[in-house]
């Protein structure tokens, strides 16, 4: 084979990789402008849950179990909560966990026992640390996260 041809084909490929190059630049910079310059935040969010510490009279609860917090707990001993409590203590919408800005939030809903935060009654909002005890009749959760 020639030199010529074989230098001929190196500018070849040469050429192919760059133009390959340029396309791959130019979809990332569309995806970009596309987006409106926002990005995934799927990097700086943090996440939240609760430990079952105590799970008091409750079959549908195990020591250690973890109870992920997406974006809103209702916790009580109605149906329509999404953590139902089987506890005599426990109001039938007792307490709202949220998480609102980074934050945990946890919210009394006027129950008729308290919630207790490291045993201290919960007054309104609180905000959650990792660490934290919740009280809720007799179940008791440490928040993790």
């Amino acid at each position: 084979m020639d030199l010529s041809k074989l230098s001929l084909v190196f500018k070849i490929i040469i050429i192919a990789i760059v133009y390959i190059i340029i396309f791959f630049a130019l979809r990332i910079m569309y995806k970009d402008i596309k987006n409106g310059g926002r990005r995934a935040r799927t990097g700086n969010r943090k996440s939240f849950g609760l430990e079952i510490i105590e799970p008091g009279n409750n079959a549908n609860l195990r020591r250690g179990g973890v109870i992920p917090i997406q974006s809103e707990i209702t916790v009580g001993r109605k149906n329509d909560n999404l953590l139902v409590l089987d506890d005599p203590y426990a109001s039938g919408h007792h307490a709202r966990i949220y998480i609102k800005n980074n934050d945990c939030i946890i919210e009394d809903l006027r129950s008729t026992n308290g919630t207790l935060l490291n045993g201290l009654k919960v007054e309104g909002r609180e905000y959650l640390n990792s660490g934290d005890e919740i009280k809720i009749g007799n179940t008791s959760f440490r928040v993790i996260g």
